[in-house]
C-alpha cells in the first residue's frame, strides 16, 4: 500500500483513505473516537439504525465545532482588543518621553 493511504475500519467497513503519512495517527485516532460516539449514542439511545446514530452524531460534532469557533473567535477579539490597548499605551508613554524609540 502507497504511503499516502491508510487503511481504516470502521463500523466494520474497511475504508482506503488517502492520507499524508504525517497525519495517518490522528486519522485512526478519529476514527476510534467516532466509533466510540456512536456506540456510547447507541447505547443511551436504543437506536440501532447506524444512519440515525450516525446522523446524530454528525449534528453534534458539527455543533461543538461551531461552539469551539466561536471560543476562538472570542479569543481572538480579545487579543486584538488587549494589543490595541497596549499600542495605546506604549504610545502615551512614548508621547510623554518615558520610552526612547530611537534606539
Amino acid at each position: 500500500m502507497s504511503a499516502n493511504y491508510i487503511e481504516v475500519q470502521i463500523f466494520g467497513q474497511v475504508l482506503r483513505l488517502h492520507c499524508p503519512p504525517e497525519q495517518q495517527q490522528h486519522l485512526l485516532s478519529s476514527a476510534e473516537r467516532l466509533e466510540e460516539r456512536v456506540a456510547v449514542l447507541k447505547e443511551q439511545s436504543g437506536i440501532i439504525q447506524l444512519e440515525k446514530v450516525l446522523a446524530i452524531v454528525a449534528l453534534n460534532l458539527n455543533y461543538e465545532l461551531e461552539l469551539e469557533k466561536q471560543k476562538n473567535e472570542n479569543n481572538k477579539n480579545v487579543l486584538e482588543a488587549c494589543i490595541h490597548q497596549l499600542d495605546s499605551s506604549l504610545g502615551k508613554l512614548n508621547n510623554l518621553g518615558v520610552i526612547d524609540t530611537n534606539q
